[in-house]
């Protein structure tokens, strides 16, 4: 019998089909895992690697973070104001420090509108001292006003002129460094005009030194 314009069927075995089957699955995996923009899949014979737990790695940081805006936020600076200078080359500062829980030191002072800070006391006949570490007691207020202690810029850049304001920054032990605004003010200025010279518990007559 002739079998011409007739080509003979391959025969399928079921092991090729078998075969092709699986084929078609891996690709449609492989497949899937590209779009799903998921890992590719272990290596036959090993364990997948295990997810990481969620946060490890973040959370010392993060704490870390949160701490240090916990500190900031114990220790408050208000009502910082100076006196316009005029000729003078110093000027005095006056300031409240707030603690709002627990203990901390002031243990120095930046300022650019001066070549440096001291720490002077009118009860104390006017001396001057270096800025050493000043207690802030836990829960307490240290007070720096006329007639008490104050922070004395020393060789002024330019003249403190009123109505203008510039930058002060204290660094303590805990909280680490905060900036204010000093408020620039009348020759004649006895304070802020709704501050008042005396704080609630301010349980620092003296300054204590380490």
């Amino acid at each position: 019998m002739h079998t011409t314009g007739f080509r003979r069927l391959r025969t399928v075995t079921p092991s090729r089909l078998c075969a092709a089957t699986v084929s078609v699955l891996v690709f449609c995996g492989a497949f899937n895992a590209v779009a799903q923009n998921t890992l590719p899949l272990p290596t036959p014979g090993t364990s997948p690697a295990a997810p990481a737990a969620p946060g490890v790695g973040g959370d010392n940081a993060a704490k870390a973070r949160a701490a240090a805006l916990a500190a900031k936020a114990n220790v408050d600076i208000t009502e910082a104001w100076t006196r316009a200078s005029g000729n003078a080359m110093n000027a005095a500062i006056y300031l409240h420090i707030v603690s709002a829980k627990d203990a901390d030191k002031l243990i120095g002072v930046e300022v650019s509108a001066a070549d440096h800070v001291e720490l002077k006391d009118d009860q104390a006949g006017g001396r001057a001292s270096p800025i050493a570490p000043i207690e802030i007691p836990p829960g307490g207020t240290v007070n720096f006003s006329p007639g008490g202690r104050y922070l004395n810029l020393v060789g002024l850049k330019a003249p403190l002129k009123e109505g203008d304001s510039f930058i002060l920054t204290l660094k303590f032990d805990k909280a680490g460094t905060s900036s204010t605004a000093v408020k620039i003010l009348g020759t004649g200025a006895n304070g802020l005009p709704s501050a008042s010279t005396a704080r609630r518990a301010d349980t620092t007559s003296g300054v204590s030194q380490r």
